[in-house]
């Protein structure tokens, strides 16, 4: 019976097991930021939109429960991860009542945060809300805006599954990457994000490849453009997926002149909009490193323009093993999974894009757009940490985590669809070699469902106990 069970189906039980297991076996406020992105849903939660200008300082309002609750949470965690012997306890905390009377000025300058829009945090904002309507202990507020984010990114990436018309079990193992359960099961505005870009993906995936699909007619363009301007002000270093639409055969949108007209309308719009939030809140970025001015940067980079390939490479070459950590299963950016149950994980999503046998077919230009556009979005990932992060003229990246390859990731996977020198060998070798008269390739193809839901059970329970002993034994 397992057997039959359908990818979506089975993301949505893993992940929501899985994500409350990360939930709840993450401390409090331990995901990078999660104090500035607590801060920001409670401001939204208020009816704020953009953060609040303080003299020389940028921030927002909360209640003095609130400060005192992080303050008390940072310190205890200090104290704890200094000396493993001490013995932290929350649970005064748990006792403290929200009260919005008594509000303080929180200066969070200093983090890209303060400059993110308000659409990451509606849902946390309105479930903390909820929340506030008891007068709840800011800490169970703050576990109530993890739980409304995770289950926002399960809805998100189950609508993603159920749409893609190929590499739906590719889509499932990379949603259940541990570092995207550590951050979709946060406060962090990447939750929102990671359930977001995948369904762009699969959106495009199910325009371009469904056969059943002959024309994008104005309900589909609509579709697209509530999407990318969610994204645009979500993370607008990821606009360039819209490109993806590329992948469409043209005929689809009557003749490649009305193709391009829809898709330079949607950019237009994309464009306008990043453009409009960002003269409205880009006062209030104040970076923490003094050599770091954004302005500066970018009259570096357009000064020239061939630097800065070099400083990407350079940067790859100089830092490109943490990224592995990062990118499968580094926590707190400290704890890092061992490389061989890296390595495992990582080798068993290839040749499970490769056994995709879908009837789809992708030709291997709709290949080369996808591999094209996943490095585009890469470099302007890359360019935006360079721009906002990193020292003026510096020959290294600083600040780029292998988590932010992730969104896009199933782009590069599409690389390995039905390639016909593995399947030519796939069908050499299933007659090779028999079990009981039985071709044992042909038998784990047969069951690869189940093969698929008991490795990642067992990959993410083993991780979780890893995660734990590392933290708290």
């Amino acid at each position: 019976m397992i057997n039959k069970v359908n990818p979506q189906t089975a993301f949505l039980i893993i992940g929501l097991i899985y994500g409350l297991g990360f939930l709840l076996a993450t401390p409090a406020f331990q995901v990078p930021d999660e104090y500035e992105h607590f801060y920001r849903s409670l401001y939204v939660s208020e009816g704020h939109v953009v953060p609040e200008k303080l003299g020389n300082l940028s921030g927002v309002y909360v209640p003095k429960s609130v400060k005192f609750t992080s303050d008390t949470v940072n310190q205890e965690w200090y104290t704890f991860l200094q000396n493993r012997d001490n013995k932290t306890n929350l649970t005064p905390l748990l006792r403290i009542p929200f009260n919005s009377k008594n509000m303080v000025f929180e200066d969070i300058s200093r983090i890209l945060v303060i400059t993110y829009s308000p659409v990451p945090y509606l849902i946390s904002a309105f479930a903390i809300d909820l929340g506030k309507l008891f007068n709840l202990a800011p800490l169970v507020l703050m576990y109530i805006g993890r739980l409304a984010n995770l289950l926002v990114w399960v809805f998100l990436t189950y609508l993603a599954i159920k749409i893609t018309p190929v590499h739906k079990w590719v889509f499932l193992m990379i949603s259940l990457i541990p570092i995207t359960l550590f951050e979709a099961a946060s406060l962090s505005a990447d939750s929102f994000l990671l359930g977001l870009s995948f369904l762009i993906i699969a959106v495009f995936f199910k325009y371009a490849f469904d056969d059943h699909i002959t024309k994008i007619d104005v309900k589909k363009v609509y579709i697209l453009f509530i999407l990318f301007i969610l994204l645009a002000l979500t993370k607008w270093n990821y606009i360039l997926l819209l490109f993806l639409i590329f992948l469409i055969p043209a005929q689809k949108f009557g003749n490649r002149k009305k193709m391009l007209q829809v898709t330079g309308l949607l950019f237009s719009a994309i464009i306008a909009v990043v453009g409009i939030w960002n003269l409205i809140v880009k006062s209030l970025y104040v970076p923490i490193i003094p050599q770091v001015s954004i302005s500066g940067q970018i009259t570096y980079i357009l000064g020239d323009p061939f630097r800065f390939p070099y400083i990407l490479i350079n940067t790859l070459i100089t830092n490109g093993a943490s990224y592995q950590f990062l990118f499968i299963g580094n926590f707190w950016l400290d704890v890092p999974l061992p490389t061989w149950w890296i390595g495992a994980y990582i080798a068993t999503i290839i040749p499970v894009a490769l056994l995709d046998k879908s009837r789809i077919n992708i030709t291997r230009n709709q290949k080369s757009i996808s591999a094209g556009i996943f490095i585009m979005n890469f470099i302007v990932a890359c360019a935006g940490v360079y721009i906002t992060w990193t020292p003026v003229g510096q020959n290294v990246i600083d600040g780029i985590q292998g988590r932010y390859i992730i969104l896009i990731i199933p782009l590069l996977f599409l690389l390995l669809y039905k390639i016909r020198d593995f399947e030519n060998y796939y069908e050499t070798i299933n007659g090779k070699l028999v079990i009981k008269g039985k071709p044992v390739i042909k038998i784990v193809y047969d069951n690869l469902n189940l093969i698929l839901i008991a490795y990642v059970v067992i990959f993410l329970s083993i991780t979780l106990l890893i995660f734990i002993f590392d933290y708290y034994i």
